[in-house]
């Protein structure tokens, strides 16, 4: 899975997240996913089937607390990609395999979601190296994006 490490700038800054964002007026759920993956990662992904939904409340830029609905998608990345990043986000990323999830400090609805839809699914750890959210790691299996409706 490909996890991204909050720039100070950023809403809820120094923990890891998902790629992923808001929905702008006009666009459906797969072209924000796709929007947001690629502004975060530079990565165009193909939008697959969405794996889980989540209601859950996150800060705003303004620092004020917010319920949020989270909608996530399995994504698939081009091979071998070299993944950039907006430093004015996130400062760096990371490929981990689930379980090193721990290991990680995150949003708290990170560890829940990516737990439930590995259990909804009845899925067994991912083969090769995997992407915390959104992206297969370059030349990887499918992972994880997420998005915020």
């Amino acid at each position: 899975m490909l996890i991204l490490h909050r720039s100070s700038r950023a809403a809820d800054p120094g923990v890891w997240d998902l790629p992923g964002g808001q929905v702008e007026q006009g666009e459906t759920l797969s072209q924000a996913v796709r929007r947001e993956v690629r502004e975060e990662t530079g990565y165009d992904v193909r939008v697959g089937p969405m794996f889980h939904a989540e209601l859950f409340r996150s800060f705003s830029k303004r620092g004020k607390l917010r319920p949020t609905v989270g909608v996530f998608f399995l994504c698939d990345a081009p091979p071998r990609k070299r993944l950039r990043l907006d430093p004015h986000e996130h400062t760096e990323y990371a490929w981990i395999a689930r379980e090193q999830l721990d290991d990680y400090p995150t949003v708290d609805y990170i560890q829940r979601t990516v737990r439930a839809a590995f259990a909804e699914r009845g899925l067994s750890e991912l083969s090769g190296p995997a992407a915390a959210s959104s992206l297969p790691a370059p030349g990887g299996p499918s992972s994880r994006a997420s998005l915020t409706a």
